[in-house]
């Protein structure tokens, strides 16, 4: 019998650009499979997929949008995180950004607490980390007491997983695990993998530093046309993300709290207000993988054709849209589009 792949079993000291994490696929497909719980089953669909995976841990209500479950292959458990829904209109965007991601505002980070580096996270991560946190099962188990049952005393492996707003999500939820899996007195797993696709940044370079120090098997993915990945570091360098033949957004005009103006004049004004935000905490965000384990995807900087004769603004967030897609993830990394049954 074939040995169960381990998501996520790469060594960091064998790390080289080219190299992509063992199981980034499967961690992809279960991050795709998050979004079933919208319109079908993600029990039918994990087995239709992976077989050799079983869910043993869902919410029974989901909170705020926030949805997660637990698949267990008989050596690891992977926390599969679901991202937001985003239609990729201009409203959606501006309303993403600032409320459902909500980077204007942060919260200290407190697992640990440090008063000397401070780490912090946004409001938006922070809102989500408390779903995330709170949400029980059937049997009133919360991820961390399902956890701390089952994997960290028969010390299986551990991953953490999600595209776009999920991979952020799993970078702080796995903060968090690591920090009670050790006050509750077990050892850490030998793996203990984070794998995230597409996934924004909300923390600062303290965080930031403080994961690269703690989890050493960590990959993030992204797509180097994806507008998502990019949405905190820099936002202003959005206005060129799609250079002739495609539509720059310099080229695009829209209504922005009163004013008509460019879209790329729209990121500008944003990067601004975020920067003064940033310097009112003294804490600018930087994304993590910071020396290793940032693999950039869709090199080739292939476009996605957009509906001819849509309005100019439209066409813009539809290609941001299909950069976004998880299942374009999925078709960079080698795999077949994922379809929920």
């Amino acid at each position: 019998m074939e040995s169960p792949t381990i998501i996520g079993s790469n060594q960091p000291e064998s790390f080289v650009h080219s190299q992509r994490a063992i199981g980034d696929v499967i961690a992809m497909q279960l991050a795709s499979i998050t979004y079933c719980s919208l319109t079908h089953n993600i029990k039918t669909t994990l087995k239709h997929y992976l077989p050799d995976w079983q869910v043993v841990w869902q919410p029974k209500t989901i909170l705020y949008g926030t949805d997660a479950f637990i698949a267990y292959n008989g050596v690891q458990y992977v926390i599969a995180i679901r991202g937001s829904i985003l239609d990729f209109s201009w409203g959606a965007f501006e309303n993403w950004f600032e409320q459902d991601f909500n980077l204007l505002f942060q919260q200290p980070w407190v697992y640990p607490a440090n008063s000397t580096t401070k780490p912090m996270i946004s409001q938006g991560a922070f809102n989500g980390l408390s779903d995330l946190i709170t949400m029980t099962d059937v049997n009133g188990d919360t991820i961390l007491s399902f956890i701390l049952k089952n994997a960290a005393p028969n010390k299986k492996f551990i991953c953490t997983t999600g595209h776009s707003l999920g991979g952020n999500l799993a970078t702080v939820y796995s903060m968090y695990l690591r920090y009670q899996i050790l006050n509750a007195g077990f050892q850490l797993p030998a793996i203990f993998s984070v794998l995230t696709f597409a996934a924004p940044t909300s923390w600062n370079k303290s965080f930031a530093d403080l994961f690269d120090r703690s989890l050493t098997n960590t990959w993030r993915y992204y797509n180097v046309l994806d507008i998502v990945p990019f949405s905190a570091c820099n936002v202003a360098g959005l206005w060129n993300l799609y250079p002739p033949p495609g539509t720059m957004a310099s080229n695009i005009y829209t209504t922005y709290k009163g004013y008509y103006i460019s879209l790329a004049e729209v990121f500008d004004l944003i990067q601004f207000t975020l920067l003064g935000s940033e310097a009112i905490y003294n804490s600018y965000y930087t994304e993590v993988n910071q020396s290793r384990g940032s693999i950039p995807l869709n090199t080739v900087l292939k476009e996605y054709p957009v509906t001819p004769g849509d309005p100019i603004l439209e066409q813009w967030f539809e290609q941001a849209g299909a950069q976004h897609d998880h299942n374009h993830y999925l078709e960079f990394l080698g795999s077949t589009k994922l379809k929920c049954q």
